[in-house]
């Protein structure tokens, strides 16, 4: 007892955030010296403490093979990672990680000559990258994503003719825009597992003869062993060739390019992945 205050009750931000910040570096450093079962307890304790995963501990679980794959990323977490990067994140990702992915997609979208489009809508925009690259190309932008922090950067660039806060399905889901020609998702799926339910809603907003751009991290097909996606070693999802296959058909999207690439560099290590660019056709 202190002062009259009895100790268990006193909130300390300052040390609660220390505890925090000393919890995930062991945890991590654990992981990084391949103690995977000390590690594992060091993140159960911190998922514990924090139901909503603004670390990321379950990934982390899935990373090192003492945990199920979550079927998607909590959002407390991605809003939380790419909250924090936003200041830097264009010098980050361009200069320090080699962030391929604009220059591919100007590269692609100019050799298959399609477009100009009148409307696009950019699936988890960031900043703006790859909107900066075809912005000449298409009429009227949308961006949508999750980090409030992300869309105040990309309001400065002033590229975008509307942005919105939102998860990508809810936000289609409840759409009552009319739908676009072209709809562009870079570096997104890596940050989400199961995707029945956003392709079924992105084809349900995209205009006959209209464009669908994305991209995804890539392993070798075995490595799947039949599951539709897997977590990599830098927790972001992988999806098998077969599973997206299917997501295509059961959508009426035809493939129209898909270019094996080098995504970015992570801890020096290059990232595999592929551009894939499908046109919505009617249904027969």
């Amino acid at each position: 007892m202190k002062n009259g205050i009895d100790d268990e009750n006193q909130f300390d931000p300052v040390a609660d955030i220390l505890s925090s910040f000393f919890e995930l570096n062991n945890a991590l450093d654990l992981e990084a010296a391949g103690k995977y079962d000390e590690a594992a307890e060091a993140f159960e304790d911190i998922l514990r403490n924090d139901p909503e995963d603004s670390i990321g501990a379950a990934l982390h679980l899935a990373a090192i093979g003492k945990g199920n794959v979550p079927s998607s990323m909590p959002e407390a977490h991605v809003q939380m990672l790419f909250g924090q990067m936003s200041e830097t994140f264009d010098k980050r990702l361009l200069e320090g990680l080699k962030y391929a992915l604009p220059e591919k997609v100007k590269e692609r979208m100019t050799a298959l000559e399609v477009g100009p489009f009148k409307r696009m809508l950019d699936l988890g925009c960031g900043t703006g990258l790859c909107c900066e690259v075809l912005k000449e190309q298409v009429t009227h932008k949308t961006g949508l994503d999750l980090s409030a922090e992300m869309l105040e950067k990309a309001k400065e660039k002033e590229i975008y003719d509307v942005l919105h806060e939102g998860e990508i399905t809810r936000f289609l889901k409840q759409s009552q825009h009319e739908p676009w020609d072209l709809v562009i998702s870079t570096d997104v799926i890596p940050y989400n597992g199961t995707l029945d339910e956003m392709f079924l809603n992105i084809a349900q907003n995209i205009t006959p003869g209209g464009i669908f751009l994305f991209s995804t991290e890539t392993q070798p097909e075995e490595a799947f062993a039949g599951k539709p996606y897997l977590m990599g070693k830098y927790c972001r999802y992988a999806h098998s060739q077969d599973y997206l296959q299917n997501l295509l058909k059961q959508n009426h999207l035809e493939l129209l390019d898909q270019t094996e690439m080098v995504l970015r560099l992570e801890q020096g290590h290059p990232i595999a992945g592929q551009l894939v660019i499908v046109r919505k056709s009617s249904p027969e």
